[in-house]
C-alpha cells in the first residue's frame, strides 16, 4: 500500500505568516529550508528556536512534529501534533499529520478520525482522501477504502497513490480486471513504480495471464533488483506454463536474495521433483521443514519423493507425520501409504 507523506501538505503552511513574525518567523522559515533539504534534526532545534520565541505558533508545532515522524518519533510527533490543535483547532494540516503519525503506529481507528476532521476543515485535501482509505484498508473496510479513492482521484486526477491503492483494493475483492485497470494507470503516472508492476503482475497471475505476469515481474526486477518476491512469483507462472528451468533459475534467485523464502525452497523442489532429481529435491524439502517444522504439505511432498527413490520405510513415515500435523489429508494420503507399506488401502 502507499500513503502520501505528510510533508506534502506541511509545506503549505510556510505561506503562512506566525503571529509574531521577526525572529520567530526567521526561525520558523528556516525550520522550513531545512526541513525540505533533509536536515531533520538541525530543523528541529530551528522548530525549537521559533516555539521559544512563540510558544503559540500551531505552526511550528506541526513543522516539528513532522520531524519527529521523519525520524521515526511517532509519539513525539503525536504530542506536537496535539498542541498545535489545542492553539488552533481548525488547523486542518494539524489533523492530517496526526493521523498519519496514528496510522504508522496501527491506530488506524484514531487514523480515521483526524482525516476526518482535516476533510471536514478541507474537503479538497486529497491526500487526506487517500490516507483516509488506506487506513480503512488496514481495518478491512474495503468498500470505504475504494470510495476514499475514488475521491481522492476526482479530485487528483494524477495521483499516483490513489490508483496503486485502489487497484490493492480491487485484488482483496478479487476484481483483478479492474485493479489491473488501477495499476496501469499508476504506472502511467509514475513510469518507475517497481510496486505497482509487481502488483500487476500478481493480478495477471490471478488471471492466469501468466506471460503478462512474466513480463511485470520482470520489469519489478529491472527496476528493484533485490525483489525476492517477483522473482518467486515470476517463477511461479514459468512453472504454470511448463517452463521449469526457468522456475528454478527464479526460485534460486529468489533464495539467494531470501535464504529463509520457505514458498522458495518447496517450489523449487517440486520443480526439481518433476524434473527427476530427487536429491536435489530432498534438500530443498528438508531446507523448507527447518523452516516450517509444523506443514503438513512439505512432509507430504517429501514422501513422495522417497517413494520415487523406493525408500518406503522413510516415505511412510514421512506420510504419518504429515498426516499427524493435517488428518484432513487422510484421503489423499492413504493411497500413498499403502504403496509404501505395500498392503491395500482401506476402504471408506
Amino acid at each position: 500500500m502507499s500513503r502520501v507523506a505528510g510533508l506534502v501538505v506541511l509545506f503549505t503552511l510556510a505561506i503562512l505568516s506566525l503571529s509574531s513574525g521577526g525572529e520567530p518567523q526567521k526561525a520558523y522559515d528556516e525550520a522550513l529550508r531545512l526541513h525540505k533539504s533533509g536536515k531533520i534534526k538541525e530543523a528541529i532545534a530551528s522548530y525549537n528556536a521559533a516555539i521559544s520565541a512563540n510558544p503559540r505558533s500551531p505552526e511550528a508545532y506541526v513543522g516539528r512534529g513532522a520531524a519527529y515522524a521523519k525520524l521515526g518519533q511517532r509519539e513525539r510527533a503525536i504530542k506536537d501534533y496535539s498542541e498545535a490543535i489545542r492553539l488552533n483547532p481548525k488547523l486542518p494540516d494539524a489533523y492530517y499529520n496526526r493521523g498519519n503519525a496514528y496510522d504508522d503506529l496501527k491506530r488506524h481507528d484514531q487514523a480515521v478520525k483526524d482525516y476526518d476532521e482535516a476533510i471536514r476543515l478541507n474537503p479538497k485535501l486529497t491526500e487526506a482522501y487517500n490516507n483516509r482509505g488506506f487506513a480503512y484498508y488496514k481495518l478491512g473496510k474495503i468498500d470505504q477504502a475504494i470510495k476514499d479513492y475514488d475521491e481522492a482521484i476526482r479530485l487528483n486526477p494524477k495521483l499516483p497513490d490513489a490508483y496503486y491503492n485502489r487497484g490493492n483494493a480491487y485484488s482483496v475483492l478479487n476484481q483483478h480486471e479492474q485493479a489491473v485497470k488501477d495499476y496501469s494507470e499508476a504506472i502511467r503516472l509514475r513510469p518507475k513504480n517497481a510496486r505497482a508492476y509487481n502488483q500487476r503482475g500478481n493480478a495477471h497471475y490471478a488471471l492466469r495471464q501468466f506471460d503478462k505476469a512474466i513480463q511485470d515481474f520482470a520489469e519489478t526486477i529491472r527496476l528493484d533488483p533485490k525483489d525476492a518476491e517477483a522473482y518467486y512469483m515470476r517463477g511461479l507462472s514459468h512453472r504454470h506454463l511448463g517452463k521449469q528451468n526457468e522456475a528454478v533459475e527464479d526460485y534460486t534467485a529468489a533464495l539467494k536474495l531470501n535464504p529463509k523464502y520457505l514458498e522458495a525452497y518447496n517450489n523449487r523442489a517440486n520443480a526439481y521433483s518433476l524434473r527427476g532429481q530427487y536429491d536435489l529435491a530432498l534438500r530443498d524439502y528438508d531446507a523448507a521443514i527447518k523452516l516450517a517444522p509444523k506443514n503438513a504439505s512439505i512432509y507430504a511432498n517429501r514422501g513422495v519423493v522417497k517413494l520415487h527413490q523406493g525408500k518406503n520405510d522413510e516415505a511412510e513415515s514421512d506420510f504419518r507425520k504429515s498426516l499427524e500435523l493435517d488428518p484432513s489429508l487422510k484421503e489423499k494420503l492413504e493411497p500413498l501409504m499403502s504403496k509404501a507399506t505395500g498392503s491395500p488401502a482401506s476402504k471408506p
